[in-house]
């Protein structure tokens, strides 16, 4: 007889008592092509732990299985068991095997604690040599979001399947394929999706100089570290708010951007911005997150996090725009706040953001030459064209002045519905944001004056 166990860090069971809860719990190994196995599959925070038994007259010579082989189970047997029905997926390999005592580890943010995801990350160790496969489950999107992690042996072909919410460390390390907003096609094992790069730039935008603001302050954040999925998108991304908030300020406004490590200075700035004497503050974050949070520096600052520091200022007005997945929670907290005047969000609080989208099931995005991700570059596109029209600025400017707010909110307002095609009046009738047009996402937003809350 033969004994395999994957084993999580964080726990230790007999394997009676496995064997005794295998009945209740979901099933996550295969029937291999001469053996039948039993197993259980423990969600219990963290961990996989999987006990099998078999006759190794009947298992796979002492060579093992090779990665075509571990390729054809993943093809037939865990993909048609692990990918919901109608859901986009992309299932990508590593290049060669992992030894044993390899630990796997979901590479959350340290601390994270939001009501999708566990308080610690799946956490795992693997007993013998495998091969491992990272099966996606919202490619093309910002984190967090649903992921697997399959392993699959060696010796026997027997696999384990562990659900996470963020791509995974193996030794410490994240292999390059999997933080790859387009993995390299010899590393996909099997996709429903097309993947293509896009083709456009960083953003520059013409805005001709507008004096009727007084001092604001902008605040452009990168949340993501380079070790991060998806962090080319975000550069650009964050690149594109911080050339559009430099053409669109006045000589007494100013912006200040915060990449990676800085990120997670975002509520000291509001401070040193407030005792600056700037009237309203407009903050610009791209960055991955969840539910009532976002990863800024590999650190959580929660929702409630930014309400505090906002309201510790309640003679500064506020305009907050989040990029991030489930971005859309954020606003019950925001719109609380009497001195907030704009939330605007990439998404809905149960859906993920995405980066730059240009062609995606034959339908291609009205907008391709625009880059980062994809809801923010549709901002900032339809807020260029608002600002650089002067009948359209005119209207702006009356506007504002009718709803007793500064001139940016109003930009603000009004270039949430353009960029999604909702705002004939100036002109803005095309959706730009492709994966809305798509129903992919359900950009979110608060203005104060508005009545009532439209989302």
């Amino acid at each position: 007889m033969r004994k395999r166990l994957i084993a999580p860090i964080v726990f230790e069971m007999r394997t009676q008592l496995i064997r005794d809860a295998a009945d209740s719990g979901p099933v996550a190994v295969r029937r291999s092509v001469l053996t039948r196995l039993r197993a259980l599959s423990v969600p219990a925070l963290a961990a996989l732990i999987i006990i099998s038994c078999s006759d190794d007259s009947t298992g796979p010579s002492d060579a093992g299985i090779s990665m075509s082989d571990a390729v054809e189970i993943v093809k037939d047997s865990v993909l048609t068991a692990e990918v919901p029905q109608g859901c986009s997926f992309v299932c990508i390999r590593m290049s060669g095997t992992i030894p044993e005592g390899s630990t796997i580890e979901e590479d959350a943010p340290a601390g994270w604690q939001t009501p999708l995801t566990r308080t610690a990350g799946a956490s795992f160790a693997v007993d013998e040599e495998s091969y491992f496969f990272y099966l996606d489950l919202a490619p093309r999107t910002f984190y967090e979001h649903p992921v697997k992690y399959v392993v699959v042996a060696r010796s026997s072909g027997d696999y384990a399947v562990t659900e996470a919410r963020w791509w995974p460390e193996i030794n410490g390390q994240t292999p390059d394929q999997f933080l790859k907003a387009v993995p390299d096609s010899d590393f996909v094992v099997a996709t429903n999706v097309v993947l293509r790069n896009p083709t456009g730039s960083e953003m520059m935008f013409t805005i001709p100089a507008l004096y009727t603001q007084t001092a604001e302050g902008f605040i452009v954040v990168q949340g993501l570290m380079p070790d991060e999925a998806l962090f080319g998108d975000a550069t650009t991304t964050y690149l594109n708010g911080v050339n559009f908030f430099n053409s669109y300020k006045n000589s007494v406004s100013s912006v200040e951007g915060l990449v990676e490590g800085q990120a997670d200075e975002v509520l000291d700035e509001i401070d040193e911005m407030a005792d600056e004497g700037k009237y309203l503050i407009t903050i610009y974050i791209i960055a991955h997150g969840s539910v009532d949070g976002v990863s800024l520096g590999g650190v959580g600052i929660s929702a409630n996090d930014f309400t505090t520091k906002m309201n510790e200022h309640p003679t500064v007005q506020f305009n907050f725009i989040l990029g991030s997945c489930h971005s859309g929670s954020f606003i019950d907290n925001l719109s609380a706040l009497g001195n907030v005047r704009v939330a605007l969000t990439a998404c809905a609080s149960d859906e993920g953001a995405k980066p730059d989208w240009d062609n995606v099931s034959g339908t291609t995005d009205h907008n391709t030459e625009d880059s980062g991700s994809e809801w923010t570059s549709s901002l900032l596109e339809a807020a260029e064209t608002l600002t650089s029209n002067t009948g359209y600025w005119t209207t702006i400017l009356s506007n504002a002045s009718t709803h007793g707010v500064p001139a940016t909110c109003e930009l603000l307002c009004a270039a949430r519905y353009g960029c999604l095609g909702a705002n004939p009046g100036f002109g803005l009738t095309q959706d730009l944001d492709l994966s809305h047009r798509l129903d992919h996402t359900t950009p979110q937003g608060y203005c104060s004056w508005e009545f009532p809350l439209y989302r």
